[in-house]
């Protein structure tokens, strides 16, 4: 139980105690085994499991004997049963055989129990430790076929109390769940109606101006808001003639197979049966998926015929198109990018002036407790969804200040910056008159690479003076990649890194690279010609060239 002391007889009394239940457990137990193994599944056996579980209600064995040797459900044992059940509960709240058995008995049950009777069951247990997922589990499956207005207004009247109370929350949070604004898209629980928003979010204000340093309403407050989680859905199409590929991205990993496909490309009208690989170069879920193209075509351009590709994802109803002319080797389709979206996309549907209210009483907020490490998490996430580029430098600093009062989660508070600074640097990319798109992050402090599925474009990628330890799968879904700056980071392999089609030039400067294996996923990319390895550890073996020369034979390595 939470925070309360449990009271313990003297040591011999003790002793005494355990050994005498330790006797009666092996001889219930053993006589138990033996009628089971006899196929006697009688009275007896109710007793013995009624005795063994009334002082231990965790032995599941009797609980699956119990209901063996139970007749069927009628109404002459289910009251006993379940008081049974109860009074085990009383032994051990959280007993999961006791709560299991219980909802066994309900289900198996010639009528329903009234409600209210197992509601006061959870009241009791409730009042005893509100934090009982069990009670709060089961009450919530009473509340599913009555009016959700009650819960709703039970568990308020237990965050009055305790605005604390992370469970009431959740139930609260559950309850809500079912709704659905019209219209509004699958794949969340959907948008809450402007005046159940309203009085949640009055809810969560209440709280957090009581005690700004407890998490829970932070955390239902960011779940209220990010309630319309958007589907998958098409971000990008590439096809390269020379390659004879076609990469479908998508913004969100998905899963593309020949059991559960739903993805679908026509070229000039006739349907590609080719099978779909993951960009990553591995087989799960993932933001790019590669199609072969029936054959290369090397053709002079006069010669080469104009193929115009039609590809539909099952799930959305719309379909994208791209068209290679004969003299390209290389054509895409892009949806324009949302600031918004980019880093809170399942916020980026409510309306701006909801979240640039909660902007002001964050701000306000501040004031007041300068290190809520709730509060400054929370605007970072409502500014960058707002306007990522008009609220940078704030973001920066509520991200220093969350480090500062944060320091046991400074990891994800990296991350979290890293994917502030990705979305600045998306929004930045610059594109040249040749078809090449420069995005640079340069000394972002970067420990993460995300938001890729959004570089998919990009030609020249700068990540040097980070702190990135690896280069990320799903960097395969770069293929127009040619320029990869990842010098002084602090990368020690290339393990896992998929082939990159394009990539021309790679810089690894002054990371900690020490042997030349590390480097081998380099070999399957096709054109890379020039690599530079100064101010690394292996630069320093006097082997290095030599091994190097071995695994990439038609590599120019600078060491220096």
């Amino acid at each position: 139980m939470h925070g309360r002391l449990k009271t313990r007889p003297p040591d011999a009394a003790r002793r005494r105690q355990r050994e005498e239940k330790l006797r009666l457990y092996r001889s219930a137990m053993a006589t138990l085994l033996e009628k089971r193994a006899r196929g006697e599944l009688d009275a007896e056996v109710l007793a013995l499991t009624g005795t063994v579980l009334a002082a231990n209600p965790d032995v599941g064995t009797c609980w699956n004997l119990r209901r063996c040797a139970l007749p069927p459900a009628t109404a002459d044992w289910v009251p006993a049963e379940l008081a049974f059940v109860g009074a085990c509960l009383g032994v051990n709240p959280k007993s999961y055989g006791a709560w299991h058995h219980r909802g066994w008995v309900l289900r198996h049950a010639p009528a329903p129990r009234p409600a209210p009777a197992e509601r006061a069951l959870c009241d009791r247990l409730l009042a005893a430790d509100p934090r009982n997922f069990h009670a709060w589990e089961h009450r919530r499956a009473l509340a599913a076929e009555e009016d959700p207005e009650a819960e709703l207004a039970f568990a308020g009247a237990l965050l009055s109390r305790d605005f604390s109370n992370f469970s009431a929350w959740h139930h609260r949070g559950r309850l809500l769940a079912p709704a659905r604004a019209p219209g509004s898209p699958a794949g969340g629980a959907g948008a809450l109606p402007p005046p159940r928003l309203r009085e949640e979010l009055e809810l969560v204000q209440n709280a957090v101006f009581t005690d700004p340093n407890d998490q829970s309403a932070w955390v239902y407050l960011r779940c209220i808001l990010s309630r319309a989680s958007p589907p998958p859905r098409i971000l990008c199409l590439y096809v390269n003639r020379e390659d004879a590929t076609l990469a479908v991205t998508f913004s969100r990993p998905v899963v593309v197979g020949a059991a559960r496909s739903g993805l679908t490309v026509t070229m000039d009208g006739s349907t590609l049966e080719g099978a779909w690989r993951s960009g990553e170069g591995r087989p799960r879920p993932s933001h790019t998926w590669l199609c072969d193209l029936p054959f290369p075509d090397l053709a002079p351009p006069p010669a080469r015929p104009r193929l115009h590709f039609r590809v539909t994802w099952e799930p959305d109803p719309a379909h994208r198109e791209v068209t290679l002319l004969p003299d390209e080797n290389e054509a895409w389709w892009q949806e324009p990018i949302v600031a918004r979206e980019l880093f809170w996309p399942e916020v980026g549907v409510a309306e701006a002036s909801v979240l640039e209210a909660q902007v002001e009483m964050c701000r306000e907020l501040l004031e007041l407790e300068p290190r809520s490490r709730g509060c400054l998490l929370t605007l970072v996430l409502l500014l960058s969804a707002l306007d990522p580029l008009a609220h940078e430098e704030e973001t920066r600093r509520c991200l220093r200040g969350l480090q500062e009062a944060d320091p046991l989660r400074s990891g994800f508070v990296s991350d979290v910056a890293s994917r502030a600074e990705a979305a600045v640097g998306v929004l930045r990319r610059e594109a040249g008159p040749d078809g090449a798109v420069w995005l640079r992050l340069p000394r972002k402090g970067l420990t993460s690479l995300p938001l890729l599925e959004h570089m998919v474009l990009v030609t020249h990628l700068d990540l040097a003076g980070n702190s990135l330890g690896g280069l990320p799968p799903a960097l395969g879904g770069l293929r127009r990649l040619q320029v990869l700056d990842v010098s002084h980071n602090k990368v020690t392999t290339l393990q896992g890194l998929p082939p990159l089609p394009r990539l021309e030039e790679l810089r690894l400067d002054g990371n900690p690279i020490s042997h030349a294996l590390a480097l081998a996923p380099l070999a399957t990319c096709p054109r890379l010609a020039h690599l530079r390895l100064a101010e690394t550890p292996l630069a320093a073996t006097p082997e290095a060239a030599a091994h190097l020369a071995q695994l990439l034979p038609h590599v120019d390595v600078a060491l220096v």
